[in-house]
């Protein structure tokens, strides 16, 4: 069902105009201070699927629409972006982010994604049209010269939405040249199921996978920062018979939180730096922290809870910001329980005081108030140091938002002790003999005045000739070699992963060694031994870390392995061109947004 030109005016009244000198503004912090935990945190709404017009799926329209959006009691509101879902009695969302989609495991989920946005970016002063173009000083590489990104001319927003996570074929994936504008113009990779009009894309997402938490979220080439920023993402909630079976709180009591920084102006608009250190690309900032925590939309707000038992579903949707979260409550720490990971249950729940959480990580923890007295207020707090996990840039963000036990017990809690809870059991993935371990370096560009010029994977741009080709059915140990001084959250689509192992390396040694041989034209045999370098034993990864995942945090001086197994949807019955074709091209990239919109993001397909 398509918004209604009524429905349409009604949400985006006063969106037309796209607020100007947005990062310019000073942001709040500095400037006013904003009153902690009087902003009840959102709910995020959750729209029912139409379940006629596929057979056997459930079938979504969500619309990209500016919109207002008020991030604190005392501010006004300013225009923000987001996704609505068609309803039958109205737009469904809330004017920042989108709607909660809730799937069955195997049973497909077809979405009408609709551009509707202004052609003017909400960020517009931001959008550095520089990226993925030839940087001064480096290669002609492929040989010719590389062509610039055809981007669209003039101002216009170009978007592609991806789900995180997912376990869908290629066409379906949200590739960053699979974007598409308003007035209907596509990217060179643009693809859509039958029926799409010029401004939209038909995604068909399988959902066979185990219970879990995605998220789905804009990945258009050069500014999926900008796009994410300013509020294109939501949540994807996949259900199975385990979960059900399972004791957990539910209902009210199963809390989805997105995570967020973001600066604001007095005027209540998203505010974003248009400034940056690189001539290169002027406009483009390697590193960005906001100020202002925001939760599901809202800055500092609470969650009123019972003295009960709660499931937090938490994503890091930040742009940069790495959270190191824990439960203040009085003077001690309030333990929690994880029990899930990006991909799903973990084998067993893990009792923390502590949790790191990586842009674009998700976690699922039961958090135990049955012993709370009334009125007692548990803080979540970070201290992650910016950038992670290193420091330097100083923008610290101690206090999240806060539960306040404020409400009496509703009713008994049915939900089991988590500590009692029986999961799901994970099977160690195992290499496919006789494959090479796969490399891949990670490294921060400068110029010779140490200015920034871009990110790289081995030293590769992203449209120069794809490298990686796994066989469907293999299993791989890929090795992420991390010579900056980044820890980079490391995304790779289409599979859950295991992390294996970590090891200490001489990444200034290596890094010579290795630039020494790219400036001599690579030359296979001459690659420098990763082996000669390492320098520390193998670690085995926290205890945290165990479990099905899609985004690794990959350290500075340290080699990150993980296992990969690899293979691909079949076609989804009754829908046309749902089936995977071979080769199938998917991308890696750091998930660090500042990162990904500046090469370090690259290409690779599975073969037959």
């Amino acid at each position: 069902m398509e918004l209604t030109r009524r429905q349409f005016a009604r949400v985006t009244v006063g969106a037309g105009v796209a607020v100007t000198g947005l990062s310019r503004a000073t942001p709040l912090d500095g400037e006013i201070s904003l009153a902690k935990y009087v902003d009840a945190v959102p709910r995020l709404p959750i729209p029912e699927p139409q379940r006629s017009a596929y057979p056997g799926a459930d079938y979504y329209e969500l619309t990209m629409l500016q919109a207002p959006w008020r991030f604190h009691r005392d501010l006004p509101a300013g225009q923000a972006w987001g996704y609505w879902a068609a309803g039958e009695d109205g737009p469904i969302g809330l004017g920042y982010l989108g709607p909660t989609l809730v799937a069955r495991r195997n049973r497909p989920v077809v979405v009408r994604f609709r551009n509707h946005l202004p052609t003017t970016h909400l960020l517009q002063p931001a959008v550095d049209v520089t990226l993925w173009r030839n940087v001064p000083g480096d290669p002609p590489d492929p040989p010719g010269g590389r062509m610039p990104q055809d981007f669209p001319s003039g101002r216009n927003v170009w978007a592609v939405p991806h789900l995180h996570g997912a376990f869908n074929p290629p066409q379906s994936d949200g590739y960053p040249e699979a974007w598409f504008t308003p007035d209907g113009l596509h990217g060179p990779a643009y693809a859509s199921l039958q029926g799409a009009r010029p401004n939209e894309t038909v995604y068909a997402y399988t959902s066979r996978q185990p219970a879990t938490m995605l998220w789905y979220h804009d990945h258009a080439m050069a500014i999926t920062r900008l796009n994410i920023y300013a509020g294109l993402a939501g949540l994807y909630l996949i259900r199975d018979s385990l979960e059900d079976g399972l004791p957990l709180p539910s209902g009210d009591y199963e809390v989805p939180l997105v995570l967020q920084d973001r600066n604001l102006t007095s005027g209540g608009a998203l505010s974003y730096p248009d400034r940056g250190p690189t001539p290169y690309h002027p406009k483009w900032n390697p590193n960005f922290f906001g100020a202002v925590p925001v939760v599901n939309g809202k800055a500092y707000p609470y969650l009123a809870v019972e003295p009960r038992r709660y499931r937090l579903r938490l994503l890091n949707g930040s742009n940069q910001r790495f959270f190191h979260l824990w439960f203040q409550d009085g003077g001690t720490r309030r333990p929690f329980w994880l029990i899930g990971t990006d991909g799903g249950f973990r084998a067993a729940p893990l009792r923390l005081t502590s949790l790191l959480l990586g842009p674009a990580m998700r976690a699922d923890l039961i958090l135990d108030l049955t012993d709370a007295p009334q009125v007692s207020q548990i803080t979540m707090m970070n201290d992650a140091a910016t950038p992670f996990p290193q420091g330097g840039m100083n923008v610290p963000m101690p206090e999240i938002m806060q539960l306040q036990v404020s409400k009496k017990l509703s009713g008994p809690d049915p939900s089991a002790p988590p500590e009692r809870l029986s999961l799901r059991p994970i099977t160690p993935l195992r290499p496919t003999s006789g494959l090479p371990r796969r490399q891949f370096v990670i490294t921060a560009d400068r110029d010779a005045h140490h200015k920034s010029t871009h990110l790289a994977i081995n030293q590769r741009l992203f449209d120069d000739p794809i490298e990686d080709f796994p066989r469907v059915g293999t299993t791989e140990i890929w090795e992420y070699i991390n010579t900056s001084g980044d820890g980079h959250p490391m995304h790779v689509h289409l599979v859950q992963f295991q992390l294996l192992n970590r090891q200490r390396f001489d990444a200034p040694a290596y890094l010579k060694a290795y630039q020494a041989w790219i400036a001599r034209g690579r030359p296979p045999a001459a690659k420098p031994a990763l082996a000669r370098y390492l320098n520390g034993p193998v670690t085995p990864p926290a205890a945290e870390e165990e479990g099905w995942k899609d985004t690794v945090v990959t350290l500075p001086g340290m080699v990150t392995r993980i296992g990969l197994r690899f293979d691909v949807p079949p076609p989804i019955d009754g829908i046309p061109g749902t089936g995977t074709a071979f080769p199938a091209t998917y991308i890696q990239h750091c998930h660090m947004l500042e990162h990904e919109d500046n090469e370090i993001m690259r290409p690779w397909q599975i073969i037959s």
